[in-house]
C-alpha cells in the first residue's frame, strides 16, 4: 500500500548543490513548526533552532545552500522561565545536557522530512559540534550546539546511497556479539568499493599506510589527530556553556 511518509524516508539522500533559489517564507515557517511538532522529554523543548538566511553567514560555512537551521541545546530559555518563577535551576547536569540534545536532533529531523516532503533538499553536517557557536551566534550560557542542516531546492540527483543490512543494526531482545564472519557479511559492499578506487588514488592512499575501505576512513580520513582536535573542541563548547559533566571532588583535610 502506498504510503508517502515511507517513501519519503526511503529516499533520502543527502544533497550538497543547491539552487540559488530562496525557500518561501511560509514554507520555511511550515517545516520549523513541523520541526517543534517532534516529541520531547517533559514538553518542555529544552532546545533552540537558528535560521541561517543572511549570505554573508553562510559563506562561512562549508555548504553553499540558501539556509541553514542550526539546533541547539538550551537550557538557558529554561532557567529564565525558572528565575521568573522562584524555581530552582539544576539543569547543567549531564541528563540534562544529554536530553536536550536528544530533543534538539529529534526536532531537526523533523525538520529534514518535512522539507524533503515538500521537494526540498537537505545536508546534515557535523561540523557544527566542534564550532564556537557562542563566537558564531552569540549565545548566552547553558546553550551548546546539537546539529546542522543546509536546506534548499537540489540542483543535483545523486543515486540511493547504500546502507547496511538490517541484522547489522537490528537487534533483537539482547545485543548479539557477531562474529568475524559476520562482520565481513555486514561490510562486504563497503569492502568492494575499494575495488573501485582509481589506482592513482590508491597509490596514493598507499603511501600512507592505506590499503582498504577500513584504513582509509580511520588513516585517511578521520584520523587520530582530526578526532582528536574535534573532541576537543566539543568538549570545550559543553564546559563553556557551563554544563557540568563531572561533579568536583570535595576537598578533604588532608589536601
Amino acid at each position: 500500500m502506498p504510503n508517502p511518509v515511507i517513501d519519503c524516508l526511503m529516499n533520502h539522500r543527502s544533497i550538497r548543490k543547491f539552487k540559488p533559489d530562496p525557500i518561501e517564507p511560509e514554507t520555511l515557517d511550515l517545516i520549523l513548526r513541523a520541526g517543534t511538532r517532534a516529541a520531547s522529554a517533559g514538553n518542555l523543548q529544552p532546545y533552540a533552532l537558528v535560521v541561517i538566511d543572511d549570505p554573508k553567514k553562510l559563506e562561512r560555512m562549508e555548504v553553499k545552500a540558501p539556509a541553514a537551521i542550526i539546533a541547539l541545546i538550551d537550557q538557558y530559555r529554561l532557567k529564565r522561565w525558572f528565575e521568573l518563577n522562584d524555581a530552582p535551576f539544576y539543569n547543567d547536569q549531564a541528563i540534562n545536557l544529554f536530553i536536550s540534545y536528544w530533543d534538539a536532533v529529534i526536532a531537526l529531523q523533523n525538520i529534514v522530512i518535512a522539507a524533503e516532503s515538500l521537494g526540498l533538499g537537505t545536508v546534515y553536517v557535523g561540523m557544527i559540534l566542534s564550532t564556537d557557536v557562542q563566537e558564531l551566534l552569540g549565545v548566552p550560557e547553558y546553550v551548546a550546539p546539537a546539529g546542522l542542516v543546509f536546506l534548499g531546492y537540489p540542483d543535483e540527483s545523486p543515486q540511493l546511497r547504500p546502507r547496511l543490512p538490517l541484522e547489522a543494526v537490528v537487534h533483537r531482545n539482547g545485543y548479539h556479539i557477531p562474529t568475524d564472519d559476520e562482520i565481513r557479511s555486514f561490510y562486504r559492499d563497503k569492502d568492494r568499493e575499494w575495488n573501485e578506487v582509481s589506482e592513482t588514488k590508491k597509490h596514493k592512499l598507499q603511501e600512507k599506510g592505506v590499503y582498504n575501505y577500513a584504513q582509509a576512513i580511520t588513516l585517511g580520513h578521520y584520523t587520530p589527530e582530526f578526532i582528536k582536535g574535534e573532541s576537543q573542541k566539543l568538549i570545550a563548547n559543553i564546559k563553556k556553556a557551563g554544563f557540568r559533566l563531572w561533579e568536583k571532588r570535595s576537598k578533604t583535610k588532608q589536601e
